[in-house]
């Protein structure tokens, strides 16, 4: 992978991120449920009527763990797939030093793993050794092992901020 192969794959990351916020806007708007329910998705011999999802966001307890769970798979897919992307071409272009040395990394390190493992923070010896670990005025500590992470402590804003620090690290210094 070219270094303009993997900025373009984080465009593509971000761009979905945005387009997972757009969803969620449309979601959260009952004036946007007659069109969902008019509406099917297709793809190969299949066919699906999305009215089962405006039958579900209309009922505010099923609408809140659905967007909640959908936020979840947002954050996932914008910091899980980024920092895997830049790991493995940092990887390959003997470039891992710079990138496991920028301030964020064990920070953007352990959430990645923790939205990978059921969005639980689960510590290895390894990684109690370097706790804590702060990024932005959010620290991750020992006392985190084992529970879950909270949006309040990292949601949409903090995804956006990490996503452009490592987007930044990418242009700026790795070649």
């Amino acid at each position: 992978m070219t270094k303009h192969e993997l900025l373009s794959q984080l465009e593509n990351a971000k761009n979905h991120y945005i387009l997972g916020l757009a969803a969620l806007a449309l979601f959260a708007t009952e004036e946007s449920y007659p069109l969902i329910e008019k509406s099917s998705c297709s793809f190969g011999s299949y066919s699906l009527s999305l009215d089962q999802v405006a039958n579900l966001l209309r009922k505010r307890e099923d609408k809140e763990i659905a967007l909640k769970q959908f936020t979840k798979m947002l954050l996932r897919a914008m910091v899980k797939e980024s920092f895997e992307l830049i790991k493995d071409y940092c990887d390959v272009s003997k470039q891992t030093s710079s990138f496991t040395s920028q301030p964020w990394y064990q920070f953007a390190r352990m959430i990645r793993n923790c939205l990978s493992h059921s969005f639980r923070f689960e510590f290895r010896k390894y990684d109690k050794g370097l706790l804590p670990v702060s990024w932005k005025g959010k620290s991750i500590t020992t006392a985190m092992d084992g529970s879950h992470l909270e949006l309040s402590f990292f949601g949409y804003v903090e995804a956006w901020e990490l996503f452009a620090e490592m987007n930044s690290f990418t242009e700026r210094t790795l070649t």
